[in-house]
């Protein structure tokens, strides 16, 4: 019996430390700190919301096609820069980007 609780608690230490870190790794950015030199920037918003408000200099994969993207390929050694319509895309992104690395991940919301 102590052996499950012993099991539970550490799950669920596991659990909310990976929630934490991951929630304190990607941090919201104002237009004026942007410097495109420093940054890859990877705009996960869908085509037509793209489209419609193209954010210069990012390169457009949508958040549905990002996992196969990152496979193929993926040569970025800046930190990186989210443009996103929400915070929770932002996280998941951010969640399978590191997956691949650990980069300082920032995401704009550019208005609309």
């Amino acid at each position: 019996m102590e052996w499950l609780i012993l099991i539970i608690t550490a799950i669920t230490v596991t659990f909310l430390v990976k929630r934490l870190v991951l929630g304190l790794s990607i941090k919201p950015m104002k237009d004026k700190e942007f410097s495109s030199d420093d940054y890859c920037v990877i705009d996960i918003r869908d085509y037509i919301a793209s489209h419609r408000s193209p954010y210069p200099g990012a390169e457009n994969i949508p958040l549905s096609y990002l996992p196969r993207q990152l496979n193929k390929r993926f040569e970025c050694t800046k930190q990186i820069l989210l443009i996103t319509d929400d915070k929770r895309g932002a996280k998941l992104a951010a969640k399978l980007i590191h997956k691949k690395r650990t980069a300082s991940i920032y995401y704009i919301k550019p208005a609309s």
